[in-house]
């Protein structure tokens, strides 16, 4: 979905187009299979911990694979989000509670160097 311009100012570059989302429920053996593949064929780059909805996160370095384990199979997180480099591109794997199972959510960012 591209939004439609404001005015009809030619002049303006066109709105940059939006990754695609892909999402999908997850049980917890197919987390362990994903947290698996990241880790054998991925280069991680970062691991990013979502608690509570109102708690403070701390600031420190992301979690390595071990943690983001024990932290899934004990729920003691609300969500996490794995961000990695695959196929020449940065992906962000975001999973969060889904009752039973864990609900991902994933984008693939082909970041443009001249926008750093």
């Amino acid at each position: 979905m591209t939004a439609a311009p404001l005015t009809s100012d030619t002049t303006q570059p066109a709105p940059a187009k939006l990754p695609a989302l892909h999402t999908t429920l997850l049980d917890s053996a197919q987390v362990e299979q994903l947290l698996d593949d990241i880790e054998t064929c991925a280069a991680l780059v970062e691991i990013l911990p979502q608690y509570a909805a109102q708690e403070f996160v701390p600031d420190r370095p992301g979690l390595t694979l071990a943690e983001a384990r024990h932290l899934l199979a004990s729920r003691a997180v609300r969500g996490l989000q794995l961000r990695y480099r695959y196929d020449g591109a940065d992906w962000w794997d975001t999973l969060m509670v889904a009752g039973d199972r864990w609900r991902v959510v994933r984008i693939r960012h082909e970041f443009d160097d001249s926008m750093t």
